[in-house]
């Protein structure tokens, strides 16, 4: 009995042995090898994106407020609602601050207030120059009266007295005919004196009325119903209280109609020239992980820009998805692989079974007990599988790793 528990107890450890060197040899240093085979292959350049409608409704600064001669150029948020939440058509969004408008229309006010002063003024000495004119033109008219009389009297005078009499009457004629002249003179000047100032009344009246009606329009209302959408400024951040809203980019927020949806990406400069219009994209929803989606690009924008989370140029990039879901939410975040290439029943090795060696690119085949290093030529890659078209046969082991042998070789080939 106990000679039978020796032997199986041998059996077992004798067992363990072989499984142990089986495994070894199977899994040199605990790592796999790959069994080359036929697949399919998609060559995509990923990017981020968020989620919106791709027909929006703007909610931007009121005219009333965008009038320049207003004199005001810039507004801050005072208040906003929280974003993404659901409004019904009038009701409150945001506020805009109103202290800039308050303070210029009370100087308005001050400057209307001393000009009223003065063309009070003005009136009040055009009235008083006119009246003593006209009183002018009275005298003056009685005077030629007396002078008339005198005139037919003096035809029982002397020839002599009779010329001088009407040379008298010509003289106040023509003097009377002066002082019309002068009091027309002056009544077009105080008119236009007073037309001038009136004309600045009216337009510090005018000011204050539209700076009355841009107070008005401080309030910021849903134009229609649906989800509230900030804009971003330019480091891609979302407008909230305090943000400075300028009139040339007067866009506040959106009401996106997510019945079409979009999103936008960023693709580096290196990479835009492998993309284009009508590339097919798989649209993952960050939101919504067990869903994969389906869109195509339908711009490409011709002009880089500069962008806070990339180190050089970068090209927007439009997607529309094929298809819309109740569940998708407009700013949610998406990751976007635009497909460039798509190969289908060709050979694919694993990126990781692929090594560079003395400029070469070359894998490591296990056939029986022997490895072999052998050169290849990627036809392309998506980081994770390449696909060959020599050298490589279905049903071959590929090692996941470079035997040390091998960099020993190829440390001392360096040399």
């Amino acid at each position: 009995m106990t000679k039978k528990r020796i032997y199986l107890a041998g059996a077992v450890v004798a067992g363990i042995g072989l499984m142990v060197f089986i495994a070894f040899q199977l899994k040199p240093d605990g790592r796999k090898y790959y069994k080359v085979k036929k697949g399919n292959l998609d060559v995509v350049i990923s990017s981020k994106g968020d989620l919106k409608g791709e027909k929006y409704t703007e909610i931007n600064i009121p005219d009333a407020l965008c009038n320049e001669e207003l004199r005001v150029y810039q507004y801050k948020l005072a208040d906003v609602i929280t974003e993404g939440k659901v409004v019904k058509q009038g009701e409150y969004i945001a506020k805009l601050d109103e202290s800039q408008l308050v303070n210029m229309m009370q100087d308005i006010r001050q400057q209307k207030e001393k000009m009223d002063a003065d063309l009070r003024n003005i009136v009040l000495d055009s009235a008083v120059n006119l009246t003593g004119r006209r009183e002018d033109i009275s005298n003056a008219r009685l005077d030629l009266e007396y002078l008339k009389i005198d005139l037919e009297q003096s035809k029982y005078e002397s020839e002599a007295y009779q010329r001088k009499t009407q040379m008298s009457y010509q003289k106040a004629e023509i003097g009377m005919e002066k002082i019309r002249r002068d009091y027309l003179l002056a009544k077009n000047r105080l008119k236009l004196q007073v037309g001038r100032f009136q004309a600045y009344v009216d337009q510090f009246q005018k000011r204050i009325d539209n700076y009355q009606k841009a107070l008005g329009s401080t309030i910021i209302n849903a134009p229609e119903s649906g989800i509230v959408m900030f804009a971003k400024d330019h480091s891609g951040k979302s407008y909230g209280k305090d943000t400075e809203v300028n009139i040339w980019r007067p866009l506040i927020a959106t009401l996106p109609d997510m019945s079409v949806v979009i999103t936008e990406s960023y693709i580096r400069e290196i990479d835009i020239s492998k993309i284009s219009i009508g590339d097919s994209v798989k649209i993952k929803v960050d939101a919504l992980p067990k869903k994969t989606f389906h869109g195509k690009v339908i711009k490409v924008a011709n002009i880089g820009e500069d962008h806070k989370d990339f180190d050089m140029k970068v090209f927007k990039v439009v997607i529309r998805l094929d298809e819309s879901d109740p569940e998708m939410k407009p700013g949610m975040s998406a990751n976007n692989d635009i497909v460039i290439g798509s190969y289908r029943d060709r050979l694919l090795i694993p990126m990781k079974a692929v090594f560079s060696k003395n400029n070469r690119t070359v894998v490591y085949l296990k056939k029986g007990g022997e490895i072999i290093e052998q050169e290849i030529t990627l036809v392309t890659d998506n980081g994770t599988f390449g696909i060959v078209d020599k050298n490589i046969k279905s049903g071959d082991l590929l090692l996941l790793y470079q035997p040390e042998e091998f960099k020993t070789l190829a440390a001392n080939s360096e040399k």
